[in-house]
């Protein structure tokens, strides 16, 4: 799965516990957004690509699912239920979105993970 693919890459990189632990949830959430809010299937693909640019870590997830910028999000007044949100909440605390893209039927969003 992308989750353990980002926990090898923070191996390989050697990363802080806290970050390489911020990099596999950072995947996980956006994984998971992708299935249960995108509308991504179980045998569509997603595709991770991670890298060290200019002693940052950028990450670049592609999906097939509906068109979301999640720069768009805005956090609601009340915390609901099942938590809607907090997800991509976290996702905007722990990483800067550097672009957001329709390329042709899939999502692709780039983001630079914040230190700390």
């Amino acid at each position: 799965m992308l989750t353990e693919a980002a926990r090898r890459f923070g191996d390989d990189r050697r990363l802080a516990p806290a970050q390489a632990a911020r990099l596999a949830i950072l995947v996980e959430e956006l994984v998971i957004n992708a299935l249960e809010h995108g509308g991504v299937a179980d045998d569509q693909r997603i595709d991770l690509t991670l890298a060290d640019e200019n002693g940052g870590l950028i990450m670049t997830l592609s999906d097939p699912g509906t068109p979301y910028d999640p720069r768009s999000h805005v956090r609601p007044d009340t915390v609901p239920e099942r938590g809607g949100g907090a997800g991509l909440d976290l996702v905007l605390q722990w990483a800067e979105i550097l672009d957001y893209r329709r390329i042709g039927e899939r999502n692709e969003l780039r983001l630079r993970l914040r230190h700390g």
